[in-house]
């Protein structure tokens, strides 16, 4: 495993460039909005070779496409994620992810059947995911499932769907089996507040883990936590980063491991960015696992 920049996660807009130019201050990997750089009409063959000279790896990019809304954004996201794809591939950028929605889609009327609505929900992922899947497929590209731990990101009208990760294999072990590329993108600061363990992610096996974020929760109380407060990894202790980190190194996970703990961290509020890069390196320094990390490809022992 290897550490990735990642600008969006401790909540910076970064142009490609600049992203990846504060990576090399320690990072081995970068993280990048792959639609932003192709609007921008930035090339991406001269940023990876920029990469390549820099020694860094290519690591994840969030998921652009807004399949949990209605049909027609999803057409248009979908229509252009080939070109995304094809980018994100030249870049060396083979993980994305998204979460699952902890909600079903329908409201519960008084005498609705609850099981029908998780059904149809399901039902949705299933069919958008499995598009999305086929399409990254083509690129070498794999898709990570993330849970929304807090039980207070649930206030819309629907049942209770997803918010564990034990659930992921209940629900989607079917998609899965269908497209190989997808996976898990597990998260230590929504381990903690849907209240799991470490290994909870690793349902599927350690192959099928994507992408890996970090962050602690700046509440104790894991019931109420909202999403947003969050710090960096190993700063609190709420939240098992550092237990997360071993576990995978044991499990020879070989792909980038990003830092999020969004725009609201206390810690970083306010800094520039090459600042906020530090504290990050710092911050996943301290809970790095000391014995060396054993991966397909290399790997280090070093974040």
């Amino acid at each position: 495993m290897y550490s990735s920049w990642y600008p969006r996660g401790v909540g910076l807009s970064l142009p490609a460039e600049e992203a990846i130019e504060i990576a090399e201050t320690g990072f081995a990997g970068v993280d990048l909005q792959v639609l932003d750089l192709v609007r921008s009409e930035t090339d991406p063959a001269a940023l990876r070779l920029r990469m390549d000279d820099m020694g860094l790896r290519g690591g994840a990019w969030p998921l652009p496409v807004f399949w949990r809304g209605e049909a027609a954004q999803f057409e248009a996201d979908i229509k252009r994620l080939p070109s995304l794809a094809r980018a994100a591939a030249t870049l060396g950028l083979f993980r994305t992810g998204t979460w699952v929605m902890p909600q079903t889609i329908a409201a519960a009327e008084p005498d609705s059947d609850h099981n029908e609505l998780r059904v149809a929900t399901c039902a949705l992922h299933l069919e958008r995911l499995g598009r999305i899947a086929g399409i990254l497929a083509d690129w070498g590209c794999r898709l990570g499932l993330e849970i929304m731990g807090p039980a207070t990101a649930r206030t819309g009208p629907g049942v209770p769907f997803v918010s564990r990760y034990a659930e992921l294999k209940d629900w989607f072990g079917g998609l899965r089996a269908q497209h190989p590329n997808i996976g898990v993108l597990v998260d230590s600061f929504h381990l903690f507040a849907a209240q799991e363990t470490v290994d909870a992610g690793f349902d599927w096996g350690s192959e099928a883990v994507v992408w890996v974020h970090l962050a602690d929760s700046a509440q104790a109380a894991a019931t109420c936590v909202l999403d947003e407060q969050r710090e960096l990894p190993g700063l609190t202790g709420l939240g098992d980063s550092k237990g997360l980190l071993k576990l995978l190194s044991d499990r020879y996970y070989d792909g980038p491991v990003s830092v999020e703990p969004l725009n609201q961290c206390r810690s970083i509020s306010g800094f520039p960015p090459r600042e906020v890069a530090r504290q990050v390196l710092a911050a996943l320094q301290r809970i790095w696992p000391s014995a060396p990390v054993h991966t397909s490809k290399g790997g280090s022992s070093a974040p």
